[in-house]
């Protein structure tokens, strides 16, 4: 059986949370721990999981814990205010909106089941009509700029995400691409590419050769993308939580194997 000592799971969703979740972020420490692994990187749609991390690494286990924040319609949306705070508490990763990005409405349209009280939540769009990042996710670029916080793409559209790689690359920031062959957003191998040339990190996420929660994608395409990409511009996360999911550390063990067999 493979060891997990060590390892980071870089997309894990605990409860609580507005979405039934499988495990609690206490309960997915806990669960990581007894693997030995290196440390989870929790993500909620709606609000910050900085704090909730924080407190649990005061109880000293063998993982550690780190937050995020993304910038849906629940936190304020593409908000520097909110970002300069985050960045205070020391989150990890400032996120770009994912349910609430035009991107993902236009898939997906009122997907309520998934993500509950989406009405209210308007879709955001990271460029102007000239092609050029608006002024407040400039704004967040320069906050996030020298800070130990890197940059999530979310569920942008791939010209949102062009944009935003050549500038935030400009700025030092470092960026990731989230979860880039589950179905949302899907981004193909030619983009995830030409984003790793420029400096970025590609994740992929256990979920996506999963029926959850829409399409399962053959484990050889992600195979293929690695090995086009590099594997040295790529990392793994799980996207647990998911009740139809395993617990996190199995997921990422499943992945791993998945990955290598």
């Amino acid at each position: 059986m493979i060891s997990l000592e060590g390892m980071y799971d870089l997309h894990v969703h605990p409860g609580p949370s507005i979405q039934k979740r499988r495990f609690t972020a206490l309960g997915a420490t806990r669960l990581a721990s007894e693997e030995k692994m290196g440390g989870l990187l929790f993500l909620d749609h709606t609000y910050n999981t900085t704090s909730m991390a924080d407190t649990i690494n005061e109880l000293g286990l063998k993982t550690r814990a780190f937050g995020t924040i993304m910038l849906n319609e629940a936190v304020g949306g593409i908000n520097p205010s909110v970002v300069e705070i985050a960045l205070a508490l020391g989150t990890q990763q400032i996120q770009m909106p994912t349910y609430s990005s035009r991107n993902h409405q236009a898939m997906y349209g009122d997907d309520q089941k998934i993500f509950p009280y989406k009405k209210r939540a308007k879709p955001y769009y990271i460029l102007d009509d000239h092609g050029r990042l608006l002024p407040e996710v400039e704004e967040i670029l320069e906050l996030v700029k020298g800070s130990k916080s890197h940059i999530g793409c979310g569920h942008l559209s791939v010209p949102e995400v062009d944009v935003l790689v050549k500038r935030a690359r400009e700025l030092g920031c470092r960026v990731l691409a989230n979860a880039v062959s589950t179905d949302m957003p899907d981004y193909p191998v030619d983009a995830q590419k030409r984003w790793a040339d420029q400096g970025i990190f590609i994740e992929h996420a256990y979920m996506a050769i999963t029926d959850v929660p829409h399409v399962t994608v053959p484990v050889e395409r992600i195979v293929s993308q690695i090995r086009t990409v590099g594997a040295e511009h790529c990392v793994l996360g799980t996207d647990s939580g998911n009740m139809r999911l395993p617990d996190n550390p199995v997921a990422l063990r499943n992945y791993v194997e998945a990955l290598m067999g």
